[in-house]
Order: structure tokens, then sequence, then C-alpha cells
């Protein structure tokens, strides 16, 4: 009985450290996700805006041509 104890105790912490380890990965991956979302996120941002501007120009074109 007095070895079953100790041997239980570096079974639980070897089962831990395999479980911590997982958990650290993960935890990259997601941030690594996350990071990806946000630059995507971000050019389309980017594309919305000179979507925007784009479409300003046009705006203040289309009059200006039928006048002439």
């Amino acid at each position: 009985m007095k070895g079953v104890v100790p041997f239980l105790v570096v079974v639980l912490l070897i089962v831990i450290a395999v479980l911590g380890y997982y958990n650290m990965k993960s935890q990259q991956t997601i941030q690594l996700l996350n990071e990806e979302i946000f630059e995507q996120a971000r050019l389309r941002h980017n594309l919305l805006l000179e979507k925007h501007k784009v479409e300003q120009k046009l705006r203040k074109l289309k009059p200006d041509s039928l006048v002439n």
C-alpha cells in the first residue's frame, strides 16, 4: 500500500501535464485563428472604405458629365 500512493501521484501528475500541454496547444490555435479573423475584418473594412470613396467620386462625376 505504501508504494501505491506515490505511483498514483506520479500518474496523476503525468495526466495533468498532458492535459495542460493540450490545453496550451489549443489556446495557441485559438489565438492564431482570432488574429486571422481580426486581420480579415481589417482588410474587409479597408475595402468597404475604399468602395465608399470610389462611389462618392462617381456621384460627383455623374452630375458633371450630365451638364456637359
